[in-house]
């Protein structure tokens, strides 16, 4: 996607959709991390669906012998769940939980012994609703999930879901609005904004061509309160393309994906599988309002990360990470650029809350680091963070060997670097 619906269980008529959704050391002039994260897990699919999915552990160690390999795996003795979401950051438990879509399954890891993950289990159907999709952690440590639909036919609309780290059932909440056709209210990700106790919620179908609203709930019951469109955009409107490859669609208002919270703990940013961006406010007031930004290049975007004043947005479709100040959110302001080779388009990502670097993968074959400096926002490649004898930077997953087993390639989604030591 964070985001994004899945190769492969995606309608034809979601294939634009699904097409969003699947440095050299320190760097010159680069802020160097001060504790950076020695691993990384990946969370990966079997590409033939023939051996288990797997959760890999890569060595992210600055200056380690074995920088950039794969130390070990571990199989959760499924095939073809499709492996999407992971969490966006490990905490403090060193519990992770990473999606199954297709298969409507969410695995848990114990990460406590970092370079020896351990499945701990794994979880479908809660309080009456099915298909699991992102979570985000609450600060009395319980989770809250999306869950798309209901029962194993995944039938709208789907709900939110809040559980404990044991992945055990604490209370849900439909998304329904009676004057909203259901099969539009597929909860996909989700952002808490306990200071006003709000959370935002949005809805994009992970396998048909639906999405287009947010919906505001009252963090401390889960009670929904509105149900929002995004506002559209059209040809003659005089709305801004932020880049220089202007989108053929005026569609930016679908698909949203990533909302994130401001410093302010008021005020959301959004961007759209379509490369709308769009800022909610007045979250705590009768009626918050949506208003639309600009839009990034292309028509397929795909998940972003937010990092004190810095906006990093993957844009597939310009095979590039884009870098926004939006110290001034009705404003925001690309400062920098980490362009890619035209066979990668960037997917997934998550930040290093350790030091400053992102990983970052396109959901096919690699899995990147880039370099963030956090006092200008510059982007740049780690050209060190790859395979042996290879020339291209990256962690490729086109291989044949694994440590679990020679099992072939496989499709790397979901990534989140260890806790800093």
């Amino acid at each position: 996607m964070s985001a994004c619906p899945t190769e492969g269980i995606v309608t034809h008529s979601a294939r634009r959709l699904a097409a969003a959704l699947l440095l050299a050391w320190p760097g010159v002039g680069l802020a160097q991390s001060s504790h950076p994260a020695p691993f990384l897990y990946v969370w990966a699919g079997d590409a033939d669906s023939l051996g288990s999915d797997f959760l890999a552990v890569i060595d992210t160690r600055p200056g380690s012998p074995t920088y950039a390999r794969v130390l070990s795996t571990v199989p959760v003795g499924a095939r073809a769940t499709r492996p999407h979401h992971t969490e966006h950051q490990l905490e403090a438990d060193r519990i992770l939980f990473a999606n199954g879509f297709a298969a409507g399954r969410t695995f848990r890891f114990d990460l406590g012994r970092p370079e020896a993950p351990r499945l701990l289990g794994s979880f479908t159907e809660l309080g009456g609703f099915s298909f699991p999709h992102s979570f985000v952690r609450m600060a009395n440590g319980h989770v809250l999930g999306t869950f798309q639909g209901r029962g194993p036919k995944d039938i709208p609309p789907g709900g939110l879901v809040e559980l404990d780290r044991e992945g055990r059932l604490v209370r849900a909440s439909s998304a329904r609005v009676a004057t909203i056709d259901s099969a539009e209210m597929r909860p996909y990700s989700l952002a808490v904004l306990p200071a006003i106790d709000r959370l935002v919620s949005t809805s994009t179908d992970m396998r048909g061509d639906f999405g287009a609203h947010v919906q505001v709930w009252r963090l401390s019951d889960l009670a929904l309160l509105q149900t929002i469109e995004l506002p559209a955009t059209g040809a003659g409107d005089g709305h801004a393309h932020h880049a220089s490859m202007t989108s053929k669609q005026e569609d930016h208002h679908l698909f949203p994906g990533e909302p994130r919270v401001l410093a302010d703990g008021r005020t959301v940013l959004l961007a759209t599988f379509t490369c709308g961006f769009y800022r909610v406010t007045d979250l705590d007031a009768p009626t918050a309002r949506v208003e639309f930004l600009f839009a990034f290049g292309g028509e397929n975007c795909a998940v972003p990360v937010l990092t004190g004043t810095w906006w990093i947005q993957t844009v597939p479709d310009e095979h590039a990470l884009v870098s926004l100040d939006v110290s001034d959110p009705s404003q925001p302001r690309e400062v920098s650029r980490a362009a890619f080779d035209p066979t990668f388009a960037p997917h997934w990502m998550a930040f290093d809350e350790g030091g400053s670097r992102l990983v970052v993968n396109d959901g096919r074959t690699r899995t990147l680091l880039v370099q963030l400096d956090q006092r200008t926002g510059a982007l740049a490649i780690d050209t060190a963070f790859h395979d042996d004898g290879a020339t291209s930077p990256g962690v490729s997953f086109a291989r044949t060997r694994w440590p679990h087993g020679d099992s072939g390639p496989a499709l790397p989604h979901g990534s989140v670097f260890a806790r800093p030591e």
